[in-house]
């Protein structure tokens, strides 16, 4: 295993969720402007059950998370802090539906700070094709702009 991937599974493990709330399944690019990342939803996980049982879709609201936990992971390397903290969504274009199993590619970017806040923009795709833009801010206790 090489440094590189080391530090991407640090970055996952100081996120401050884990399983069953963690929506990234690896991150493969992270720096101080953003990162890439995966979540891929088999549609055997238990929200399904109740997500449109029979045609199960996955929740908008986890799509944002998804990217929410990435920008944290890209904001905690760029402004430090402890990790815990707090996400605001700004805002969220749904542009298709994402049925499982699916490999939804999470990008984003970093666009600015406000005091300890740091606004994200972030897009997700399935299969080249976009499914969510928006942006997501995180604030990280004991973090400097």
């Amino acid at each position: 295993m090489d440094q590189e991937t080391t530090s991407f599974e640090a970055a996952l493990l100081a996120l401050p969720h884990g399983d069953p709330f963690r929506f990234l399944d690896r991150i493969d690019h992270l720096d101080d402007e953003g990162g890439r990342g995966v979540w891929s939803p088999t549609g055997e996980e238990d929200f399904f059950r109740g997500h449109f049982p029979g045609r199960p879709l996955v929740p908008g609201v986890l799509l944002v998370e998804s990217a929410a936990q990435l920008a944290g992971a890209s904001a905690h390397r760029r402004f430090g802090g402890d990790g815990a903290g707090m996400l605001v969504m700004h805002e969220a274009r749904f542009k298709q539906p994402v049925v499982p199993p699916a490999t939804i590619e999470v990008s984003v970017r970093f666009d600015r700070s406000m005091g300890t806040i740091h606004r994200y923009d972030f897009t997700s795709e399935v299969d080249g094709r976009t499914a969510v833009i928006g942006a997501v801010a995180v604030s990280l206790s004991g973090s400097q702009s």
